[in-house]
């Protein structure tokens, strides 16, 4: 089995509309983007880690420990601005991970699986999912969900419950856990893909790639932390924190 090479690259923005300055809000006591660097540095990249920010709030937050990419305010999706930030540090390795700057309780097993994913030559994007469980959860719309083919490789992603569970059988549905990692010579290309009516419809940016004919491979985890995407959600995160040091 070759050995790849990879680094991560974190996409962090100060502007958020449902929580501004979201990067730089504390989990006991630490930046969020912090916690979410020193998370990166212990899956040991052989590039190594840098982040991808357009405020110099986040940049002096992180920037005594990994490099920092300024790159424009203007991008739509993380992707874009990891597409920039490759392309500046002029890193030369076989895979770039996505890790967005609200994941500070990424497992370090997460990533070896990404990049585990490249050994199959098809591959051109990886990702991951996990198990549902609760009911409600299939019905969630802010959940995501992911079928994939018998070979791991996704077929689609939806809000909507899929598939639909029209004969009653005993179906096992899986949430996409929104980490992404990708071949490093295909950043270009993804970040001038336009957008497709199946994305808009969704929102979701990966419909785009299964719609240009990319191939993406799902590994299933059974790790998952907490999301951050409101103010709220800090409280669940620094449960989750005092847990995991416990």
């Amino acid at each position: 089995m070759d050995t790849l090479t990879f680094g991560i690259i974190i996409p962090a923005r100060y502007g958020s509309s449902r929580f501004p300055g979201k990067p730089l809000s504390l989990i006991a006591g630490k930046p969020m983007i912090l916690r979410t660097v020193e998370a990166a540095i212990a899956c040991e990249p052989t590039i190594g880690v840098a982040v991808a920010t357009d405020d110099e709030r986040i940049a002096n937050a992180v920037s005594h420990l990994v490099p920092v990419v300024m790159t424009r305010e203007d991008h739509q999706t993380g992707t874009d601005r990891i597409a920039e930030a490759y392309e500046k540090l002029e890193w030369d390795c076989d895979i770039v991970v996505n890790l967005q700057g609200d994941e500070p309780f990424i497992n370090v097993q997460q990533v070896k699986d990404l990049v585990a994913c490249f050994q199959t030559q098809s591959t051109d994007i990886a990702t991951l999912k996990k198990k549902i469980g609760a009911e409600e959860d299939v019905k969630n719309p802010n959940l995501v969900k992911v079928v994939t083919d018998k070979a791991g490789f996704a077929l689609y992603f939806s809000r909507s419950p899929i598939p639909y569970n029209r004969g009653n059988t005993d179906i096992t549905y899986y949430r996409h856990i929104g980490m992404y990692a990708y071949r490093g010579k295909l950043l270009k290309r993804l970040s001038l893909l336009k957008s497709t009516a199946l994305e808009e419809s969704e929102m979701l940016e990966q419909l785009r790639w299964l719609d240009f004919g990319y191939v993406i491979k799902v590994s299933e985890t059974d790790h998952e932390g907490p999301a951050v995407d409101t103010p709220e959600d800090l409280k669940s995160a620094e449960d989750f924190y005092s847990s995991s040091i416990g």
